[in-house]
């Protein structure tokens, strides 16, 4: 195995290259995991880059040599959490709701993120990877089943509001009297029904166009 010079946080060491390369991923990981964990903590624009160091225990150069600057680290760092949970992949079942709602519970900083970016005009790819896994699903029972059916616009209308419900839930609890965990399970369970109704909407349109003229659908 072929040793060589690698300089981390100041030092140089001699190391191999599987080393390095571990080193490396552990260091990254280590700033994406306190870059969430502070975003959610202290909202977007409440943490400096030190604080990341410090928590993170982690060079704050080397912040800087991975991710170049703040809004890269903020990009790179909703992907990272993303990547953490399995792609969607829509069916008519809707058992891919709590999940997903799931997901942005556990990570409010995710929708966060994405709205600030959304009303700053940002570019966020990452979340189109994901919404683009939906779109996919969506389409292939569209060609599956001949219904009548906008992949994207449906895929879009579906996870809004899973993402304002991650840092709305508390106050609509209150509004409503009720805990903030029965209100998840009301929210997951209305989201669901309206899922599989859409589903099951798609489902007969689709036997109807399928029926000889001057049938009926039983």
């Amino acid at each position: 195995m072929r040793a060589r010079q690698f300089q981390e946080g100041g030092l140089t060491l001699a190391t191999s290259d599987s080393a390095a390369t571990g080193k490396r991923v552990a260091t990254r990981a280590a700033i994406l995991n306190a870059t969430s964990e502070l975003i959610a903590e202290k909202g977007l624009d409440g943490f400096t880059i030190s604080e990341i160091a410090r928590h993170g225990r982690v060079n704050r150069a080397l912040i800087y040599h991975y991710f170049h600057d703040r809004e890269n680290l903020i990009v790179e760092t909703i992907g990272h959490v993303l990547d953490q949970y399995e792609r969607v992949e829509l069916s008519g079942d809707g058992k891919w709701i709590e999940g997903n709602v799931r997901m942005y519970i556990e990570h409010p900083e995710l929708a966060r993120v994405i709205y600030h970016m959304l009303l700053e005009g940002d570019r966020l790819p990452v979340l189109w990877k994901r919404l683009q896994s939906g779109i996919d699903s969506l389409k292939a029972l569209r060609d599956e089943r001949g219904a009548s059916v906008d992949p994207e616009f449906s895929t879009i209308i579906l996870a809004m509001p899973q993402l304002t419900w991650a840092f709305a839930r508390h106050e609509f609890a209150r509004l409503l009297g009720i805990s903030v965990e029965e209100a998840d399970e009301r929210f997951i369970a209305t989201l669901h029904t309206a899922a599989v109704t859409a589903f099951t909407t798609m489902s007969e349109q689709s036997h109807e166009t399928a029926a000889p003229s001057g049938t009926s659908t039983p």
